[in-house]
């Protein structure tokens, strides 16, 4: 006989609380993007945690399906689509970043030598402070939208910088606009496809300084 280590109910709450929150109806507005990479580091940080319990996967497997569900929803609200879309489009995420699924994260070895529940023991649960909800990230953008159109742009036209025509990785270019955004009564029409291009860093500074000196000579 060996005890069992369970994950609380209250943990399972928790985190099912924590997606609501995350996939909220009022949500729709931030980028898919975001949403993923938040959700991502909702599903490690609870996974990796509770992975050392009894069979985890009995408590996982439920949750991925939750968590599938809960942002097809989501997206279907966002983009005003039936499921079949959602399902061809963005079947467990985008080209560039997927949706982790609970079901990835297999149990950890267990250490069976104690006679208690190391994530129920009043003495043990400190160690859940290292995860802590209220700093998880929640997809929040300063400019809603940013994220997509950054994705967009880079499968369009790749990580090529339009001004010095090198290649860079991903993370090494920026998404700039043609265009200065001041220079739009509505921000919405700054930032359409045909106004948008892809720079790298130098080129980006080179031309937002020269951006900022003509607006400097307007006023």
């Amino acid at each position: 006989m060996v005890p069992q280590v369970l994950i609380p109910e209250k943990a399972i709450k928790r985190y099912s609380l924590k997606l609501n929150e995350l996939l909220a109806p009022n949500t729709t507005n931030e980028s898919v993007k975001a949403k993923l990479i938040a959700l991502n580091a909702l599903t490690r940080g609870w996974c990796q945690y509770y992975s050392c319990t009894s069979t985890p996967s009995r408590v996982f497997s439920p949750l991925d399906n939750k968590l599938f569900w809960k942002m097809a929803h989501w997206l279907g609200r966002k983009y005003k689509l039936e499921m079949p879309a959602i399902m061809q489009r963005w079947f467990y995420g985008t080209k560039r970043i997927k949706l982790v699924s609970p079901k990835d994260f297999k149990a950890k070895r267990l250490r069976k030598s104690t006679w208690h529940n190391p994530y129920t023991a009043k003495e043990e649960i400190i160690r859940e402070k290292m995860f802590l909800y209220e700093r998880i990230w929640s997809g929040y953008e300063d400019r809603q939208g940013s994220m997509d159109l950054r994705e967009e742009v880079l499968l369009r036209d790749g990580p090529i910088c339009a001004n010095c025509g090198e290649t860079f990785h991903p993370s090494e270019v920026q998404i700039d606009h043609k265009v200065l955004r001041k220079k739009f009564k509505n921000p919405k029409d700054a930032d359409r496809l045909e106004n948008l291009q892809v720079l790298c860093t130098e080129c980006h500074r080179a031309k937002t300084k020269a951006d900022l000196k003509v607006l400097s000579r307007m006023r």
